[in-house]
């Protein structure tokens, strides 16, 4: 004689798979909303300058504002984890590295440990992109900028690089679900 509720376990654990599998998509496609500079007047250090004289003043701070562009303020750390979102940016011959923690964008000199992607172009570059946002696209396709996937794919995907990756390359974020694991 079966025993009456031999089906509630294999439901119940299937229920709580579904739960978790749809709470990780959740953090990773979606944006979390969390950005911390509402009302704060983020300034475009490239305002006013030429191309040229951008390049002589080129700092971190074209750095942030760069990144503050992109929307590198929506990468999260994976859920239940303290990894922070982690990149190096090399520009020319300096390298710049970014950490996002909490919507918050931390911008320093140096390389650092962990990172998840690289990103590589140059002064002249970033101060186009700071000038005109959509030519970050442009200069991504052209391969004037280039950006190193080092960290795992999944990990990437939970920290919610996808959505950056699409600002910086401009595909659907479908297209690059399927290149990710397929690669």
């Amino acid at each position: 004689m079966a025993k009456r509720g031999s089906w509630a376990l294999p439901i119940s654990v299937f229920l709580v798979i579904a739960l978790i599998i749809i709470i990780f998509f959740w953090f990773a496609l979606f944006k979390t909303g969390n950005v911390v500079y509402y009302g704060q007047d983020i300034k475009n250090p490239a305002d006013g300058l030429t191309i040229e004289e951008a390049i002589l003043r080129f700092n971190e701070d074209f750095v942030f504002y760069l990144l503050y562009k992109i929307e590198a303020y929506n990468l999260h750390n994976p859920p239940l984890t303290k990894d922070l979102p982690k990149m190096e940016i090399i520009v020319g011959d300096d390298i710049y590295n970014a950490v996002i923690d909490g919507g918050r964008i931390f911008v320093g000199n140096g390389k650092i440990d962990k990172k998840d992607v690289v990103i590589r172009t140059t002064k002249e570059e970033i101060v186009k992109m700071m000038i005109d946002v959509n030519y970050v696209k442009k200069s991504f396709n052209d391969g004037k900028s280039s950006i190193k996937l080092v960290a795992s794919k999944t990990t990437l995907f939970a920290k919610g690089y996808l959505n950056l990756y699409n600002k910086l390359i401009g595909n659907s974020i479908t297209g690059n679900v399927v290149r990710m694991y397929l690669s």
